[in-house]
């Protein structure tokens, strides 16, 4: 992305309705994760990290370490006061192997042009029983200008995701579609602007709202997320996959 959306980023995602429903979502994830270790101080890192605000939330979790190939992204997360900053991508990440407890990819596994390599790569970083915990735009019908603003290579079905992930090497815990409440309304909006936006610049669909509907959106992903805690949901805007590393002499 360019300067001008990591800066809208940067600026937004404190608050969007989307983000703080993703974080809430996520945080939980690596709560549970925790709980089940017994390992109060976990080696977690946010590959993918943009402008680094989950840095400050996984921090409470033990030692976040932030990684992201945007020089431009890394600056942002250094103005929010993260220090351990790393720039490389998933496909060669420069790091030690199993020196991690836990790693999130957020929304980023779908940037890697060799995604099977990502994968392979995030296994190698974490210790025997570590978590992955991974969220990746769905469904590719629902393709727009959204994906290519924001150079994604691919949207995934749950099933596409999780074969990605046992192939290599992690074994699935929890595998669900999310934002289900939106999904039609964000299907119509998509396929209607894919159409009336031929052969127009490409944008994001990150937008500040006004606070009242951003409320109305943010409750929304919240009534959503607890109802996440007791069942899968069928289909949804995104896939979200929590996974283990399988131990050598397991698979």
């Amino acid at each position: 992305m360019n300067f001008l959306e990591y800066k809208k980023m940067y600026q937004l995602e404190e608050s969007n309705w989307w983000y703080t429903g993703r974080r809430n979502l996520i945080i939980k994830a690596v709560g549970k994760f925790q709980d089940e270790s017994g390992d109060k101080t976990l080696q977690i890192l946010d590959a993918g990290c943009g402008t680094g605000i989950n840095l400050r939330y996984l921090n409470a979790y033990g030692k976040a370490c932030g990684l992201d190939i945007s020089k431009e992204a890394l600056r942002f997360s250094g103005i929010r006061g993260s220090s351990t900053l790393i720039c490389g991508s998933l496909d060669k990440l420069p790091l030690k192997s199993k020196q991690f407890d836990l790693v999130v990819a957020l929304d980023v596994i779908e940037h890697i042009q060799d995604d099977q390599t990502a994968v392979l790569e995030l296994n190698r970083i974490l210790r025997p029983g570590g978590c992955l915990i991974a969220t990746v735009p769905a469904f590719p019908f629902l393709w727009s200008n959204h994906d290519i603003a924001v150079h994604h290579k691919r949207r995934y079905n749950r099933s596409e995701l999780c074969n990605i992930l046992r192939l290599g090497g992690f074994s699935i815990k929890r595998a669900t579609y999310w934002n289900f409440f939106l999904f039609l309304p964000v299907a119509a909006m998509r396929m209607l602007k894919r159409s009336a936006t031929c052969g127009q610049e490409n944008k994001t669909d990150l937008v500040e709202l006004p606070s009242p509907l951003n409320k109305i959106m943010h409750g929304l992903l919240q009534i959503e997320n607890s109802i996440l805690e007791w069942l899968d949901l069928p289909f949804g805007i995104s896939v979200m996959c929590v996974c283990r590393k399988v131990c050598e002499g397991h698979r």
